[in-house]
This record gives C-alpha cells, sequence and structure tokens, in this order.
C-alpha cells in the first residue's frame, strides 16, 4: 500500500512538470510567482503559529506557576490560622486559675513504633523539668514527664499509665485505663454508683502523680454486665489528640 502510494506522488508529479513545460511562458512566470507567493504565506502561517504556541506556552507555564504559588500561601495561612487557634488556647489555659505554674514545650519527636506512648519535648533540666511532672494541654491530662535530659525530655503518654480519677458530678471514683485510640475505661466503679454519659471525669490527686481536677476525659457509654454484679463499664473518652500533639505544658509540683 505503501509502495503504491508512492509510485502515485511520483506518477502526479510527473504529470504536473509535463504539464508545467508545455505553457507558454508568460503562464509559467505566472505559476512559478503564484507558487512561491503560495509557499511564502504558508511558511508566515507555520511561523506565526510556532510563535502563538511557543507564546501560550509560555502563558501556560506562568499560570501554572502562579497557580502553585497561590495554593501554597493558601496552605501556609490555613497552617498559621490553625497554629493561631492552637495558641490561643494554650494561652487562655496558662492564664487560667490553677494554671500558674506550668512550663511551656513543643513536641520535637515521637516513638518510632507508631504506638504514641512517648513523645520527645524540647525542654528538660534547663527549663526545670523533672521526674514525674504531669504534662497537659488545654484539652486535658497527656501524661507524665518519664525522662529528662539537659534541654529534652521523654513523656509517657497516657496510654501506658493508670490514673486514679473521679466523676467530678458525683464524685465516685475509679481507675483510668487506655483501650484504644482516645477511649479509655473507668474501672472498679461499684454497679450501684451514679454515672451517665456526658459526665467529666478528672484526676483524684491520690498516688501523687497528678494533681486533684486535670481532665482526663468525658463519659461516652455506661453499662451493667449481667456476670458481673459488683462493678459496672464506664468509657470515656479523651479530647486531647494523641498522634498529633504540637504543644504542651509541664506542671510544676
Amino acid at each position: 500500500m505503501t509502495n503504491t502510494r508512492g509510485l502515485l506522488a511520483i506518477g502526479f508529479a510527473v504529470v504536473c512538470s509535463l504539464s508545467l513545460m508545455g505553457l507558454p511562458h508568460p503562464y509559467k512566470t505566472y505559476v512559478a510567482e503564484q507558487s512561491r507567493a503560495g509557499l511564502l504565506a504558508a511558511s508566515q502561517w507555520m511561523f506565526s503559529q510556532a510563535i502563538r504556541y511557543a507564546r501560550n506556552e509560555e502563558k501556560s507555564q506562568f499560570l501554572l506557576t502562579q497557580n502553585v504559588k497561590l495554593a501554597l500561601d493558601n496552605m501556609r495561612l490555613r497552617e498559621a490560622a490553625w497554629e493561631n487557634v492552637r495558641l490561643r488556647e494554650a494561652l487562655a489555659f496558662r492564664g487560667s486559675e490553677g494554671a500558674k505554674g506550668v512550663i511551656p514545650a513543643e513536641v520535637i519527636g515521637r516513638d518510632p513504633d507508631q504506638i504514641y506512648d512517648t513523645i520527645v519535648i524540647n525542654a528538660g533540666y534547663d527549663h526545670g523539668i523533672r521526674k514525674d511532672m504531669p504534662v497537659v494541654t488545654a484539652a486535658g491530662l497527656v501524661g507524665h514527664i518519664a525522662q529528662v535530659g539537659d534541654s529534652d525530655s521523654v513523656v509517657q503518654l497516657l496510654m501506658r499509665s493508670r490514673v486514679s480519677a473521679l466523676v467530678q458530678s458525683t464524685r465516685v471514683q475509679g481507675i483510668v485505663s487506655w483501650l484504644d485510640g482516645q477511649r479509655f475505661r473507668l474501672r472498679f466503679v461499684e454497679a450501684s454508683s451514679f454515672v451517665r454519659e456526658g459526665d467529666r471525669v478528672v484526676s483524684s490527686g491520690l498516688g501523687g502523680r497528678y494533681p486533684k481536677g486535670i481532665p482526663i476525659g468525658t463519659v461516652v457509654e455506661v453499662s451493667q454486665v449481667k456476670r458481673d454484679l459488683v462493678f459496672q463499664q464506664v468509657f470515656i473518652e479523651s479530647n486531647v489528640d494523641f498522634p498529633n500533639l504540637e504543644e504542651v505544658f509541664v506542671i510544676v509540683k
């Protein structure tokens, strides 16, 4: 098929050449001028199209670059807005009653095993940090200082601790232990005790590690198991976003 087309093209070119050779001289001149004008116009059109394409490509690259810059600026502004909210909450907490003796710190490291049971903060002996000091945020109890360095400290999160706690409204006491995520259980609550969903659970101050009254979470479920007639099941949920902590406060005892 390709050979046939080539032969046809050659034949057409030969016929055109013979036809042109048989024309009078004035017609040959006219055809040559028209052909030259047509080729020049075609060349100019192709050149202008190439320039237009290059300009459109340049414009497209410019617009794409501007779009990326605007997107980055937008992301920075959103991050700044969220940081502003967090810092406002932190400042409000720091200025509240009962939170005067606190040391602010930023999270600079996390547990590499992805279990989120420890974090590293940028405050140590240089800021007056000592072992077993409680760590909190405006949302509630985070954990305690497990190790102290010269300029950083390791915080043991609440997931690996048992905290003596009480229901703020009814003063019902129990022991808080971690289940999964932000969900905890208030254990050893007597079946006759009055606990309802929405009740706030705070540290009781027993044991000496955590001061009394630090928020731990809110009751989200209360149930009674038939085979356990002594204690009821009380589940609470912390307001602390443990996987995404960025700023914390260390309470100075």
